[in-house]
């Protein structure tokens, strides 16, 4: 096998022209005609340019089906973006519903290609839960060529794809295996997205921007999250910003340190073209994980418990809950709380299809007698998926799962229901609490209310992480 290319073996002006291509400033055509001055006797400049484009396979380190990840491709609301984007969510496959930190991966110009899906897979295998969205969701999704993925992304209403990336910020942080803490990482346009992400997201807990243009510096004072900036040295047209912008941050005191790898070219991250840099991909890409476990893991080993009872007392920054045992337990409540409604719906309304969380007892013949079930949202569909103990009642337990059947009972209905590792038979009496959630806000966290939430020791005190709460009065029923 002949030795990779890199971009020594390139002239800088023929990389400059790739540059300009690639990001949608030069089409082909222009590109080849400019390019046939450095063709050769034996490289045309077709060849060229074949030659400076991704070859995913030999940048691919971590393969689609690695037993040690759980991936899939879901779909998440964006109302003030596109409507709904899909996304890569992956997970390590030991995980469970393991609340995890999570790392929201931006790609470049050209969708969610098999590279950006390769770099969700490596954060899931460095202990987080990596989600990758695909701003050409709207337009059928990455089309699989990078040249119509190109032209595909320039039609794009800017605007609203930034809405949908601040849209899955905020639906991460909120989905109930993600401990909240959401970090961001992006490459070229997705750098520049995770700079504007530490502007629009107040909570994003860190960001680390690949060769990404920078906003505005008078937009510098807005920024909140801690920041490492990866820069490439050869990067004229990104790099001529950063003086102005790198003097914003530091006068309003942000956060943020910066790297600019000597020699490296934009895009020397990306180990599908010739651009890639190894030991300054090596270093850059070690320092992002090293800060992301920094900033994302720190509050991580406290553990989450979960409380149920009435709402006895709430302020803007606290909260007291009377546990069911009479207990009352007096909780912080942090800026980036989750608060969802859980409200009632009918037996009915569990179908076939239907993807239910099932708390019950175990029965002698092996049924699960249901206690209450939770329809849950589309976008949820697999989380905490299996059958296991539940901290509800003694000998209780928990069935996360799809419904295959649905069967009339004498009091009730009989569900089979699926999961990865098997299947079991519910009895959902008639009378049996049915409800599903959608999110809220913190107006419905009133004294009286019935709440479930999770909890965990912040900073040396008892923290609200995500509260489901009934209104006017519904009881939560687990």
């Amino acid at each position: 096998m002949p030795p990779r290319l890199t971009a020594q073996d390139f002239d800088q002006e023929l990389l400059i022209l790739f540059d300009a291509y690639v990001h949608g400033h030069l089409d082909r055509r222009g590109f080849l005609k400019q390019a046939q001055k450095f063709a050769t006797a034996g490289v045309t400049a077709v060849g060229l340019l074949a030659a400076l484009s991704p070859d995913f396979a030999a940048g691919q380190q971590v393969p689609k089906d690695d037993a040690r990840l759980k991936t899939e491709f879901i779909t998440y609301p964006s109302p003030a973006g596109t409507g709904s984007v899909k996304g890569y969510l992956a997970r390590p496959a030991g995980a469970g519903s393991t609340r995890l930190p999570t790392i929201l991966v931006i790609h470049e110009n050209r969708g969610l290609n098999p590279h950006i899906e390769d770099i969700a897979r490596r954060l899931a295998l460095d202990g987080f839960m990596a989600f990758a969205p695909d701003a050409l969701t709207s337009l059928g999704g990455y089309p699989g060529n990078e040249e119509k993925a190109v032209a595909a992304f320039a039609t794009l209403d800017r605007n609203k794809i930034l809405e949908d990336f601040v849209a899955a910020a905020q639906w991460l942080q909120a989905r109930p295996d993600s401990t909240g803490k959401v970090g961001a990482v992006g490459f070229c346009f997705g750098g520049g997205i995770v700079h504007m992400l530490s502007i629009r997201v107040p909570d994003l807990a860190a960001g680390v921007p690949f060769y990404g243009n920078t906003p505005a510096p008078a937009d510098a004072a807005r920024v909140k999250a801690p920041l490492l900036i990866q820069q490439a040295d050869v990067d004229e047209r990104i790099n001529a910003s950063w003086p102005a912008y790198e003097a914003a941050l530091k006068a309003a005191g942000v956060q943020y340190t910066a790297y600019r790898y000597a020699g490296t070219q934009h895009g020397f991250n990306n180990d599908t073209t010739p651009r890639y840099d190894d030991a300054a991909a090596r270093l850059a890409w070690g320092r992002t994980v090293a800060f992301f476990k920094t900033k994302l893991q720190a509050a991580s080993a406290s553990p989450v418990v979960r409380l149920r009872g009435k709402i006895d007392s709430v302020s803007a920054t606290r909260m007291g809950v009377r546990e069911r045992g009479g207990e009352l337990i007096e909780l912080a409540l942090p800026g980036k709380l989750v608060v969802n409604e859980v409200y009632a719906i009918e037996l009915s309304d569990i179908r076939a299809g239907s993807f239910i969380g099932a708390g019950a007892m175990p029965q002698a013949d092996g049924v699960q007698r249901a206690i209450a079930v939770t329809v849950f949202p589309e976008t949820m569909r697999g989380l905490g998926e299996g059958h296991r103990p539940f901290d509800f009642m003694p000998q209780s337990t928990m069935t996360n799962a799809t419904v295959a059947d649905v069967m009339a009972a004498p009091d009730g209905r009989t569900l089979q229901v699926r999961y990865k590792d098997g299947e079991k038979t519910i009895v959902v009496p008639q009378g049996t609490p049915v409800v599903t959630f959608k999110p809220a806000d913190r107006s419905l966290l009133v004294p009286g209310a019935s709440v479930s939430l999770s909890a965990q020791t912040v900073d040396g005190e008892p923290t609200a992480l995500r509260i489901s709460v009934g209104r006017n009065g519904f009881a939560v029923p687990y």
